[in-house]
């Protein structure tokens, strides 16, 4: 079924709004503040915190163990969630380097911009830092589209999000995984939050490259597999991947390797067809397939197993 996209209004207001309970709170200029996630996960918590250490490296790590600490509040959770570690941080010149752990990357898009954002505002109150660049697994820290976030200061996250409002959005993906055995697909439909900039077809591939939230099901795509280009024309969006994907575990079909993707691109309105190739050039999926010439492969619903499919229910959104 394809999907429409939408503005999930009430839990963007929130967001928008920043400070928790889609309220600002008023603040002491004198006070030190540790931002924390609200227990919805829709919009950061500033808390008054009296901070013991006097020293500013001593303060980064005091800041860093509250964000990454359990609270007693049932209005607010940790900053930093469990599974995500801060592996190090450097002072340079009033700028902060911080170095995360490879899982930051697997937080979903709109829970990372709120973790960003109240790591920043914490940090940024301390005396001598005047920016904050982000590292994960020693790379600088890039945004779903794939651009680069760089350093942040007070002007990169303002108390009113006004110009993101139109920009996040929420919308129900419909992919497909391979199954335990490898010879059929599995359908996992997925709320995601997402912001405008971000193509829904780049969207779709990076969740494909994931461990699916589903039970008896598996990701077609060998681990560091990179996806190189993806666009759609006319219908048609070309997917441009590299190498790693002919790696594939072998109890994984060719049939299910290729419709995972083109199924879960064709789920989209403005998809029709869908055209693989490596690193730019035509090529197919696996070396013993003689199929010849350029292959536009269509949706393929022969090899889904129908009883993972869910319910088929009328979607409801938030307008």
């Amino acid at each position: 079924m394809k999907r429409k996209m939408t503005i999930a209004a009430t839990a963007l207001l929130c967001f928008v709004l920043l400070f928790g309970g889609c309220g600002q709170k008023e603040m002491d200029p004198e006070a030190f503040y540790v931002y924390y996630l609200n227990i919805d996960y829709t919009g950061i918590v500033p808390v008054e915190y009296e901070m013991e250490a006097k020293d500013p490296e001593k303060q980064i790590r005091e800041a860093l163990a509250a964000l990454s600490s359990e609270t007693q509040s049932v209005e607010y959770t940790k900053t930093i969630p469990s599974a995500v570690k801060v592996e190090d941080f450097r002072m340079d010149s009033g700028m902060l380097s911080l170095y995360f752990d490879r899982n930051y990357k697997e937080l979903e898009t709109y829970t990372e911009v709120m973790v960003r954002a109240a790591v920043v505002k914490t940090l940024l109150q301390i005396d001598g830092i005047s920016n904050i660049t982000f590292y994960v697994a020693d790379n600088p820290l890039t945004d779903s589209s794939g651009q680069l976030v760089g350093a942040m200061d007070n002007n990169s996250f303002i108390d009113d999000f006004g110009q993101e409002t139109e920009s996040l959005r929420s919308t129900t993906l419909t992919l497909y995984y391979a199954s335990a055995d490898g010879q059929s697909l599995v359908r996992e439909e997925k709320e995601v939050y997402y912001s405008s900039n971000v193509a829904l077809e780049r969207l779709v591939i990076e969740y494909l490259m994931k461990k699916p939230d589903i039970e008896n099901a598996q990701s077609v795509f060998p681990s560091n597999t990179k996806l190189l280009s993806v666009s759609v024309t006319d219908g048609v969006c070309y997917v441009s991947l590299d190498s790693t994907f002919q790696n594939q575990n072998n109890n994984i079909s060719e049939n299910v390797a290729i419709y995972s993707i083109v199924n879960s691109l064709t789920e989209l309105d403005q998809i029709n067809k869908v055209q693989i190739t490596f690193s730019g050039k035509e090529s197919q999926i696996y070396p013993n397939q003689n199929t010849g010439g350029t292959v536009l492969y269509e949706k393929n619903p022969s090899i889904v197993i129908e009883d993972n499919a869910g319910d088929e229910e009328e979607d409801i959104y938030i307008e």
